[in-house]
């Protein structure tokens, strides 16, 4: 059983790093990432800006690419090896404190906390607020160039939109997993255990179509996507087509944050847990639903565009009081809508 809070604020977090024994300290990530269209690159920001000793998760880099031929879909989750390879690149011990947060405040630090979970690793916090909340209540940053992680003095690293490529010779315990990574400080790697992922967490294609099928007898399937897309009234930003699953429900991940914040920079963080069962109860049809929700009577399948913002609703759910009622359904609407025998439902 985990013993880190779901949640952390900025004070929490700085009180954890002030700690005099940096063994104590928690791993910090910045797993920032953004929609395409806003031509924003999570890796370039946080070289711009970051948490003192935070280093870069790039869920696009540490996922699942699927073979040539195949259906390729966007930061799928890595398979045990690739997150095992990454956390002893990090210098991530299987016991360690992992604190996630992202530039936004809540969007898509919650998919990462989910990784780790996937994989075990219970002991994972996301940074309520995120880094803009961190700068808005006065906490430093660091602002210089930071150094690649355990960088390999035979080769030079190749610079690329996702930052330096390491060569295979640099981690030559497992060299056939290439992988990216930056940080400001040179850590000491570990030897993180390749973990089982637990199967309960996740749910396949195959799952979600069968479930659609028993209709109201099946799980809950929970959409994050904004109500336009998920009614096919608004184009889907990735030219698929617009609706959605087959008895699913729209729950837009924004109605579960609080307003942006009328700070500079402006955040938002996740509604507290009497406001969620709130918004959760009506999403789900009414609170006896939800009822069933927390005593474990019915499951949820949360899905969302990529498996991104899906995350925010297992978090939610988490908060609210019963995380081990969601599953995230990973390829969702774009591994779901891309397969042309998929059914579309849109809201007429």
């Amino acid at each position: 059983m985990s013993t880190a809070p779901a949640l952390i604020t900025p004070a929490n977090l700085k009180q954890l790093l002030d700690d005099k024994d940096v063994k104590r300290h928690p791993k910090v990530l910045d797993a920032s990432w953004f929609m395409p269209a806003e031509k924003r690159h999570g890796f370039a920001e946080f070289k711009e800006k970051r948490i003192l000793g935070s280093a870069y998760w790039d869920v696009d880099i540490i996922a699942t690419k699927a073979p040539e031929g195949e259906l390729q879909l966007p930061h799928m989750l890595p398979s045990p090896e690739r997150f095992a390879d990454a956390c002893s690149r990090l210098g991530i011990a299987r016991d360690s404190h992992v604190v996630v947060y992202d530039t936004v405040g809540v969007f898509s630090s919650p998919r990462t906390a989910f990784t780790f979970k996937a994989f075990g690793h219970d002991q994972v916090s996301i940074l309520d607020g995120g880094l803009s909340r961190w700068i808005a209540e006065g906490y430093p940053i660091d602002t210089t160039v930071p150094a690649p992680i355990n960088p390999h003095s035979l080769e030079e690293p190749k610079q690329t939109s996702h930052g330096p490529i390491f060569s295979e010779l640099l981690y030559s315990k497992r060299p056939r997993v290439e992988s990216y990574f930056i940080a400001d400080i040179e850590a000491d790697m570990t030897e993180y255990p390749v973990p089982e992922l637990d199967v309960q967490s996740v749910r396949s294609y195959e799952q979600v179509v069968g479930n659609s099928e028993k209709g109201a007898e099946g799980e809950i399937v929970v959409d994050a996507r904004p109500a336009g897309r998920f009614h096919g009234t608004d184009p889907d930003p990735r030219g698929l087509r617009s609706g959605h699953i087959p008895s699913s429900l729209s729950l837009p991940f924004t109605s579960l944050l609080s307003p942006p914040s009328k700070t500079e920079p402006s955040y938002r963080t996740l509604l507290p847990p009497a406001e969620l069962e709130k918004v959760l109860s009506e999403a789900l049809g009414g609170k006896d639903e939800w009822e069933k929700v927390k005593k474990g009577e019915k499951g949820i399948a949360a899905t969302c565009g990529s498996g991104m913002t899906a995350a925010v609703i297992w978090l939610a759910v988490q908060v609210a009081g019963r995380e081990e009622a969601v599953g995230v359904y990973d390829e969702s609407w774009t591994g779901y809508a891309s397969r042309p025998e998929s059914v579309v439902e849109q809201t007429k």
